[in-house]
């Protein structure tokens, strides 16, 4: 999720002043589309891996030793040991499963920033694997499918300027995220649930309730992943578009802008 909200507020394209700023109502649509294909063509499958693998040491007179798995570290023999957990995701389809909508774009009070107001909803679909190790031994193990909803408030400030150096002038971009609010609106298993009924039910409730009470706390960490993710980005050279560019999505009459 962190990744989608970062590509939005590299994607922001800060429109110059005046006109955007003349209608109190305005139609984002277009800059909500232009927004929805910056972001899909930089969307790419996410993984995660980094609470698979770890080990131990092999411990001295160690029980069934025929029974175990050992892994090489380097020179060293060691064992599989406590909880591995990994996960891929990815929005399947964007055109479908993920929907951008500018609700306000205007310039900040101190006239040196523009502020955007935008709301995200996305479906990605995530492939977990889990296993439990003890020393070893592999207890248990599964792997799963599912479809996770989520919404987000997001609100970025954005200070500009242009290279005039080039023709047509480029707008170099440098957004922030400072307001995030995240929602998980719904959670849903690909398979057949394992446990049906009544009690299938509750354990499937308290498992949403437990993934929507975590990413409401998340929500903290996922601005910042956001903002280190611009600030990479804008080291790549994503921060900047044309002019010509941002004239296509301003709501006003394109003349009206062109005589500013």
């Amino acid at each position: 999720m962190y990744r989608i909200i970062g590509l939005i507020a590299l994607a922001i394209l800060p429109l110059t002043l005046t006109a955007q700023e003349a209608e109190s109502k305005q139609d984002f649509t277009a800059f909500s589309k232009l927004l929805h294909q910056r972001v899909t063509k930089e969307l790419k499958e996410f993984k995660d891996d980094s609470g698979w693998g770890q080990t131990i040491p092999v411990p001295p007179k160690l029980p069934l030793p025929g029974l175990r798995t050992y892994l090489k570290s380097g020179d060293e023999v060691v064992l599989p040991h406590g909880a591995w957990q990994r996960f891929n995701g990815k929005v399947e389809d964007p055109n479908k499963n993920l929907k951008i909508v500018v609700k306000d774009f205007k310039k900040t009070a101190d006239g040196k920033k523009y502020r955007l107001v935008a709301d995200v909803d996305v479906t990605i679909v995530c492939h977990g694997e889990w296993q439990l190790w003890q020393k070893g031994l592999l207890i248990v193990s599964g792997a799963s499918a599912a479809d996770a909803n989520f919404t987000a408030a997001v609100v970025c400030e954005v200070g500009v300027c242009f290279d005039f150096k080039m023709f047509p002038p480029e707008l170099k971009v440098e957004p922030k995220v400072t307001e995030l609010g995240l929602n998980l609106v719904d959670f849903k298993f690909r398979h057949e649930p394992i446990l049906k009924g009544q009690v299938g039910d509750d354990i499937r409730r308290d498992l949403k309730d437990m993934l929507r009470t975590l990413v409401k706390s998340s929500e903290g960490a996922v601005k910042d992943y956001a903002n280190k993710a611009i600030a990479q980005g804008l080291k790549e050279g994503k921060g900047v578009m044309s002019a010509s560019a941002i004239l296509q999505t301003l709501p006003a009459p394109k003349e009206e802008l062109k005589g500013k």
